[in-house]
């Protein structure tokens, strides 16, 4: 009977602290806006040339997204690729494209985890999954980031904010990432070529000010 009061007395005052540890460790910081506005990328970009699209508020809010862009980048070859990216400091409320895709009456047919080169010389994994809808069929690339450390599903999400936020006062902000085309020869190359070019303008450091 002793034995188990004092086990119980244990667990007691090892939760305490652990829930101690937990809430100084993640007592909430100050989220950090990008260093560089994501409207900063420049439109022509490695052979691509983008244009504004008018952003869906919808998504915006369901993201808690602060700011970001929606674009097409076209290529000589009348190739377009969809760019959807924005930062929040909501690091619950994420919405990877599986669902968003499943919720708009897309099938996911598979998926690959890839490497993307980025023009600035790193190298960074990120997702295609390819979609079907009827006749048609879409490939998208995805990644989210936080700070320097990017998770492509829900488990690396728990382990990278760990790693990211524990005990710090200033946190990053949460980057979602995700390039769509339509499927075909090169679609794979063409996601990795554009993904690589906007992820070395983004995280170039900014332009010194005058």
């Amino acid at each position: 009977m002793i034995y188990k009061a004092l086990l119980a007395f244990t667990v007691l005052l090892a939760g305490g602290y652990a829930a101690s540890s937990i809430r100084d460790g993640y007592s909430f910081g100050r989220v950090v806006a990008p260093e560089r506005d994501l409207s900063d990328v420049a439109l022509s970009l490695a052979g691509w040339q983008g244009e504004e699209l008018v952003a869906n508020e919808r998504i915006r809010e369901i993201l808690r997204a602060k700011s970001g862009i929606d674009r097409v980048y076209q290529n000589s070859d009348h190739d377009q690729i969809v760019v959807h990216a924005v930062w929040t400091d909501d690091y619950i409320k994420l919405h990877f494209p599986q669902q968003c895709y499943r919720e708009s009456g897309w099938e996911e047919r598979g998926s690959s985890d890839v490497t993307v080169t980025s023009s600035n010389g790193t190298e960074f994994p990120a997702k295609i999954l390819d979609f079907v809808q009827d006749d048609q069929k879409t490939r998208v690339l995805y990644w989210f980031q936080l700070g320097e450390h990017v998770f492509l599903d829900r488990i690396e999400h728990r382990l990278v904010r760990r790693r990211a936020l524990w005990g710090q006062k200033e946190w990053p902000p949460l980057m979602k990432f995700m390039l769509e085309t339509r499927d075909g020869p090169e679609a794979e190359q063409r996601l990795l070529n554009l993904a690589g070019a906007i992820h070395g303008e983004f995280y170039s450091p900014p332009p010194p000010t005058t």
